[in-house]
């Protein structure tokens, strides 16, 4: 059995993982502080993966990780530059009403995300948006995270981060009820694959090194995204129950299924996942 320092097993406890957790992540853990050794200049990480793949945990453990090694870190989520309700309807308004949904390119602050992520390059004063899923809306910018002083390393964690857009022939058959009743000519899916191949790609292009944890199949988003919700519920009170998660996902398998497809080429670390999240191999940018 690995033995833990202090702070490891305080996190395991705290996040409600197995102590086994620890050792599952190591080799990433290693590679991320050899990436900070090898890098002259601020470190912008990214770790991509379908929902409830475990990003915001592995994004949490190695900013804790980093600090207690005496590395300046932060994190942040795309997530957590979603866009208000109000703006996304005006988005619904102006191109499709799946847009009013939240998730899919077009419905962040992209642009909001490149000057975070240029300023902390620049090690200039940033601040790190934070958004409430219980309300759908973004938190009082009082809630937000103000960097005044240069830190080493900022990770970014996102369920398509590193995706590129899609060649347009494979846009016209639908991949699941939602494309067949809601997109029926295609207008939702191509919209949203045209918003990932302009600013998205130039946000992608700022990161330093990709993490990919590799769900290999659409079949565990469900479960792992189930229960997410399941613990906003107990946590906030408000959530998605089995139908509305069921229907809210199919939104997502698109890029998702693309992703599995796509990035381990394109990553400079892959975690290849089984269907309760261990991590049962490891590959890297030699690969």
């Amino acid at each position: 059995m690995t033995c833990l320092a202090p702070w490891q097993a305080q996190f395991c406890k705290s996040f409600q993982l197995p102590f086994g957790y620890v050792g599952q992540v190591q080799k990433a853990l290693d590679w991320l502080y050899k990436s900070v050794e090898q890098s002259e200049t601020p470190l912008i990480v990214a770790i991509s993966g379908c929902q409830g793949s475990g990003k915001s945990t592995l994004s949490a453990y190695m900013v804790a990780y980093l600090r207690e090694n005496g590395v300046l870190a932060e994190s942040v989520s795309i997530d957590d530059f979603y866009l208000s309700q109000c703006h996304r309807k005006a988005l619904a308004s102006n191109y499709h009403p799946a847009f009013e949904t939240r998730g899919a390119p077009g419905t962040h602050d992209v642009r909001g995300a490149i000057q975070v992520l240029q300023s902390f390059k620049s090690s200039e004063p940033f601040v790190l948006p934070r958004f409430d899923k219980s309300t759908d809306n973004p938190f009082p910018e009082s809630a937000w995270t103000r960097v005044n002083s240069p830190i080493d390393v900022l990770i970014i964690e996102g369920w398509f981060l590193g995706i590129p857009a899609q060649p347009q022939a494979l846009l016209a058959e639908a991949c699941n009820q939602f494309e067949v009743h809601q997109d029926a000519t295609s207008e939702y899916r191509k919209q949203v694959n045209e918003f990932l191949a302009l600013d998205y790609q130039y946000l992608f292009s700022l990161f330093d090194k990709l993490l990919f944890l590799n769900g290999n199949s659409f079949e565990h988003v469900y479960n792992w995204r189930l229960e997410q919700e399941q613990k906003l519920v107990m946590k906030t009170g408000k959530g998605m129950d089995h139908n509305q998660v069921q229907e809210f996902i199919q939104s997502y398998q698109r890029l998702t299924q693309w992703g599995i497809e796509q990035l381990p080429e394109l990553c400079d670390l892959e975690l290849v996942l089984d269907a309760t999240r261990n991590v049962k191999a490891v590959s890297d940018e030699n690969k």
